[in-house]
């Protein structure tokens, strides 16, 4: 019976002997009974059974698997567009994997474009290439971190099947309507529905041909801060601003249309042109109000990276990046920077103090920082969410994701004045006067501080002399001093030396360490 041949099967998941033994009996009586088939015929019957679950299910688990990597591996190489659209809609809830997936789509040389209400479907898709920057709006497309690829060879010949199969689409991915959060797939719906008699023109066309009740103000809010509407042409701050009276004039529309009555300026504006006068334009909203709402909204930033501003910075003095971390030997201590995206507060239930895991955020990824005892009690005030900072501490590359457990962490502004062993101010004798060396004078006077300066004196023939200032004139490193000698001398006038020598590693209370006067281990 099937319920017998389910007590089979328990039994052979769990591996019991005697279990099997009493199975075994009951399956070569019921197999001479039912089937004619001999003792000896149904004993070697069983004892395959037997020898499957020891190892059979696993087998044959691998085998189904390897037919999914070979399947999907040849879906990536060839048709990598629509693998990886594919993948972003099944974790587009999940902002961690979305990130990954759209890293390794700028490995391929696939641009990621910003959500668009006239480009967008419900979800992630491949979508043609749109060169005039204007219709998809200010700074749509992702930005490229430094060290991403572009057009390879072997991105080409790779997306070769693909577009020989769709000549008509380049190698771009449009961000899903659906995926951004606080737009239900019921809007979206509507929003494409509406989309089918033609692409929207401006917000108020958008109110109009959508109904109010899919396209709610919250609706609309997201879609304007995420950057959806930005194909309008207008600044989100007043597509904002306006959003209670496009939301009026819609209503009071459709209510006419519902009584079949129809206004005389209504009737003049169905064959006019709908054009915000420049003056009623508001200034755009900050650039970290922008990206604020981005991250929110969709998980990632679309027209910046607040880090950008450090990214000379993160270059110079951060020593990995959050992407390299996964490959260092657990317990490295390294030095990497980033910006603050949360932080998780707890206590612990060992001894009860309070602790902090911290979300670090680079222009690669992101690696969890663990604040705990006098770590937190010492940098507490430093744990603020966007705010950039500098760590220094030991790599855990033990568990699924690396984790960091810092020594020491500082602001990012600050790491020149901390680690800048010596600056260096090149100048050129070909262009040297008696009125440049003055400048420097007053330009070192303006950034006194401890750390020593050098002279680079540039010959026409390539030989440098380097003359080494008196402890006076020692500066204080910093983005101002350097962009002040830039301005001054010429860009790469300024050069900082840095300390790359990192402390040894803290040992852990499992190591063995000798105390003085207690005599612990």
């Amino acid at each position: 019976t099937l319920g017998s041949a389910d007590v089979l099967r328990r039994a052979m998941g769990k591996k019991k002997v005697e279990e099997m033994q009493k199975q075994r009996e009951t399956f070569v009586k019921g197999a001479a009974k039912t089937n004619k088939i001999s003792e000896a015929k149904a004993n070697e019957i069983f004892d395959l059974l037997e020898k499957f679950a020891g190892y059979g299910f696993n087998k044959s688990h691998a085998a189904a698997y390897a037919i999914v990597a070979y399947q999907t591996a040849y879906l990536k190489a060839n048709y990598p567009v629509e693998f990886l659209s594919a993948n972003m809609t099944n974790d587009m809830n999940n902002t961690d994997k979305l990130s990954v997936l759209i890293e390794e789509a700028r490995n391929f040389g696939i641009e990621v474009l910003a959500p668009d209400v006239n480009e967008s479907q419900v979800t992630f898709a491949p979508a043609p290439k749109v060169t005039n920057a204007t219709n998809i709006g200010q700074a749509s497309r992702l930005p490229q971190p430094n060290g991403a690829k572009q057009d390879t060879k072997s991105n080409a010949e790779n997306s070769q099947g693909r577009r020989d199969a769709c000549p008509a689409l380049e190698p771009v991915i449009r961000f899903g309507l659906a995926a951004i959060k606080g737009v239900g797939e019921g809007a979206v719906q509507s929003i494409l529905s509406g989309r089918e008699s033609g692409k929207f023109n401006s917000l108020e066309e958008l109110c109009e041909r959508i109904d109010g009740r899919a396209l709610t103000r919250k609706v609309l809010e997201a879609l304007i801060k995420s950057g959806a509407c930005d194909c309008f042409g207008e600044t989100r701050a007043t597509m904002f601003a306006r959003i209670d009276l496009a939301m009026g004039r819609a209503a009071g529309i459709l209510s006419d249309r519902q009584r079949g009555q129809n206004t005389l300026f209504g009737m003049l504006e169905e064959n006019a042109e709908k054009i915000i006068e420049p003056e009623k334009q508001l200034p755009e909203w900050p650039q970290h109000e922008l990206l604020a709402h981005e991250k929110e909204l969709l998980g990632f930033y679309v027209t910046g990276h607040p880090l950008t501003p450090y990214a000379p910075l993160l270059e110079k003095f951060a020593l990995h990046k959050t992407s390299e971390l996964a490959a260092l030997p657990s317990r490295t201590v390294t030095r990497i920077g980033g910006l603050i995206g949360a932080v998780q507060p707890g206590v612990s239930k060992k001894n009860g103090k309070p602790y902090a895991l911290v979300t670090l955020e680079d222009l690669q990824g992101s690696v969890q920082v663990l604040f705990m005892n006098e770590n937190y009690d010492k940098f507490r005030n430093l744990l603020v969410p966007n705010k950039a900072i500098l760590v220094v501490g030991e790599v855990n590359t033990g568990e699924d994701k690396p984790k960091i457990f810092p020594q020491e962490i500082m602001p990012l502004e600050d790491a020149p004045k901390k680690y800048t062993r010596q600056v260096h101010l090149r100048l050129h004798t070909a262009h040297l006067q008696p009125e440049t060396m003055n400048a420097v004078q007053e330009l070192v006077s303006a950034h006194k501080g401890k750390c020593p300066l050098l002279l680079c004196f540039m010959r026409p023939a390539g030989e440098v002399v380097f003359v080494a200032a008196h402890e006076f004139f020692s500066v204080t490193p910093s983005r101002e001093l350097q962009h002040a000698a830039d301005c001054l001398f010429g860009e790469e006038t300024y050069y900082a030396k840095v300390d790359n020598s990192l402390p040894e590693r803290a040992p852990r209370r499992w190591e063995k360490k000798s105390y003085e006067g207690n005599g612990e281990e």
